[in-house]
């Protein structure tokens, strides 16, 4: 029999999929399809040479800078409770209002194995914004360590070639699946921990540590 507190603790996580899937619609739709997110198509088509089939690939989106956008589609709309939003990471807080965590950047949709919604990446769209990655922050289905970018779409051909290639961005990722090799996953930044190590035992005795070439990549190999 399970109990009344591993219950809420499964609907809670299975409302913060639910937001997160909705969000990464939302996201997707106005990096694809809306005027708002026309700028940062353009920059992943021209400057990162993406294509719009790799873009779909990979559901990335983008947000655009109205602080409000993504919370007020989801609570208007689809009629979610503020506190809903704060517990799935897409949502702030601040003097008693509603913001998004997200605003001006470009966004990767963070899924698990099974193809869950996790959480977000999002990358500024200014080169001179700082941090230029924020992450969605814990959450009870999102742990930044226990994660890898690309996992979800790499993992049966990582199970064929019996060998997961490591590398430390979701750019590298990408780029890596647009020449066709797909068995590649991504970190975040150059911290490679047990719970991933583990994760990945799961599919492959074998990885490939393919990261940055510089002193942090480095020391990461090392």
């Amino acid at each position: 029999k399970e109990s009344d507190y591993k219950k809420g603790q499964s609907f809670e996580k299975e409302k913060i999929f639910e937001i997160n899937k909705l969000s990464l619609k939302f996201y997707n739709y106005i990096l694809t399809e809306h005027k708002a997110g026309e700028k940062a198509l353009d920059y992943l088509l021209t400057k990162r040479k993406l294509n719009k089939a790799i873009i779909n690939t990979f559901e990335l989106g983008f947000v655009p800078t109205s602080p409000t956008i993504l919370s007020d589609y989801l609570v208007r709309k689809k009629k979610y409770l503020p506190r809903d939003l704060i517990l799935a990471g897409v949502a702030i807080e601040r003097n008693g209002k509603l913001y998004d965590f997200f605003r001006n950047r470009i966004i990767f949709p963070l899924l698990d194995h099974r193809g869950n919604v996790t959480g977000f990446s999002g990358r500024s769209l200014n080169e001179e914004d700082m941090p230029k990655y924020i992450n969605t922050k814990e959450t009870s289905v999102y742990h930044k360590g226990s994660m890898f970018f690309g996992l979800n779409l790499a993992k049966d051909e990582i199970k064929q070639k019996q060998d997961a290639i490591i590398v430390e961005g979701e750019f590298d990722v990408i780029a890596l699946f647009m020449e066709g090799i797909t068995n590649t996953v991504a970190i975040k930044g150059t911290a490679l921990t047990g719970e991933q190590v583990n994760l990945l035992s799961r599919f492959t005795p074998k990885i490939t540590l393919c990261l940055d070439q510089d002193v942090a990549g480095f020391e990461a190999t090392k």
